[in-house]
């Protein structure tokens, strides 16, 4: 899974949001993408050359995406604030106020419990990275501390050279 459109549509949902807009189609390269404002949050929708179809919402409507694996554990009381799909991968993005540790903590377990295989953590400090692997599937589970809250960025490939 390739992280530039997900930037791409991240800037461009924003840009929308900030100049008032509902709906916006924009031309990237090798496709489009369809941005509307819901409320105080955005849906994305799109396609792209070799990525394929993408679908997203961001802020305050943000959910977990259907079709994204169900054995990747969502940390308990936390707050959905972004989901996509892309191609053949997702990524979830979720808030707790919870302790970073603590939640470190529950996906070391968890993801052991759903047969995930942990690879080598990356600590920097405030920010820790746990690659992640099981069958077919790859991902990583991204954990940074901002304030009051534990962000948790959960990614994950579907299928063959994910």
């Amino acid at each position: 899974m390739t992280f530039k459109p997900i930037i791409l549509l991240v800037c461009a949902a924003t840009l929308v949001l900030a100049c008032g807009g509902d709906e916006e189609t924009v031309a990237i390269e090798g496709g489009e993408i369809t941005i509307e404002a819901e409320g105080e949050g955005v849906r994305i929708s799109g396609e792209q050359e070799g990525v394929g179809p993408f679908s997203g919402k961001f802020g305050e409507k943000a959910e977990i995406p259907d079709g994204f694996p169900e054995d990747l554990p969502i940390y308990p009381d936390s707050e959905v604030v972004a989901g996509m799909l892309a191609g053949a991968g997702g990524m979830v993005t979720l808030q707790t106020g919870d302790d970073f540790e603590k939640v470190t903590a529950f996906y070391r377990e968890k993801l052991v419990e759903e047969g995930w295989t942990l690879g080598p953590e990356m600590d920097m400090g405030p920010q820790r990275v746990l690659p992640i692997q099981k069958e077919n599937q790859t991902g990583a589970v991204q954990l940074s501390r901002e304030g009051d809250l534990t962000n948790i960025v959960l990614t994950a490939g579907f299928g063959p050279g994910s």
